[in-house]
């Protein structure tokens, strides 16, 4: 028992959003965490680990799995094939520069870096690793299909929800439901008021995961506790941009690889800058 389908990535590319839409499906099992990270993260627990967070599947035609860390980890290709030869493969992809500003906005929330955006890209090596998309996703062509692959683009989200989840729902074979969730906003920047119970709130939930206690971090989510705090501790701020010079810099960077990524999916991605 485990997943039909597994949602790969990317960070900050309506990865929750997808998860919250989808797990309202009667015919979609996801398990309540949205983010297991086996493949990447926590292969060394073994698969039957793995498999356990599917034993609430009750007759549902697809299961899922939602970890936008698959894409960019080097082993996560042959380890799904492995185990899950023929499950089928979702990839959101996002604008580069965009995508790197968010991950950005969302390490300073949680102190993960104090740096200025253009230093912080040159020293930590993820964030500029996470764009090269076709990079990542030529790995896993060479275990899976095409046909097994959906690959999908945020802004296309943006523009129009309903559309992008038509897709999704003909690329898993189910029934299309649109609930009114699929307008809502989910997992976006938020500026915590305080540092401390921010760092409370994210140190309590990478504890949880460090000791493999995911179901217990999954009844806390259930409830909403977090949620509610992140409410509470989150202030008003106007948002900024990306400096030019660094958007700049990301996309001569991802030149070679974009080019790549438009044959591959034949698509104009002119309006990703």
């Amino acid at each position: 028992m485990g997943p039909n389908f597994l949602c790969i990535g990317t960070y900050r590319a309506g990865t929750t959003w997808l998860y919250r839409v989808l797990k309202e499906h009667p015919d979609i099992f996801l398990p309540d965490e949205k983010e297991l990270m086996f493949f990447s993260h926590h292969y060394d627990k073994g698969v039957e680990w793995y498999e356990k967070f599917f034993e609430g599947r009750h007759g549902q035609k697809c299961a899922g799995d939602i970890s936008p860390t698959y894409l960019s980890s080097p082993q996560a290709a042959a380890r799904i094939y492995r185990h899950f030869p023929d499950v089928k493969l979702i990839i959101s992809l996002r604008n580069p520069p965009d995508q790197v500003y968010s991950l950005y906005k969302l390490w300073l929330a949680r102190s993960y870096t104090d740096k200025d955006i253009g230093i912080a890209i040159e020293e930590e090596k993820e964030f500029l690793d996470n764009i090269l998309y076709w990079r990542h996703l030529s790995r896993y062509l060479e275990f899976f299909d095409r046909e097994n692959i959906l690959v999908l683009f945020f802004e296309d989200l943006k523009e129009d929800p309903k559309a992008y989840l038509k897709q999704v729902y003909g690329f898993l074979g189910v029934e299309e439901r649109y609930p009114e969730s699929i307008y809502e906003k989910y997992n976006q920047y938020r500026k915590p008021r305080n540092m401390i119970v921010e760092n409370i709130i994210t140190g309590t939930g990478d504890l949880l995961r460090r000791l493999r206690l995911l179901k217990f971090k999954s009844l806390l989510n259930n409830i909403g506790v977090s949620e509610w705090i992140k409410k509470f501790n989150t202030k008003r701020e106007k948002k900024d941009e990306m400096p030019k010079e660094v958007r700049s810099r990301i996309n001569e960077y991802i030149k070679d690889d974009k080019r790549r990524l438009e044959e591959f999916v034949g698509r104009d991605l002119s309006f990703w800058r």
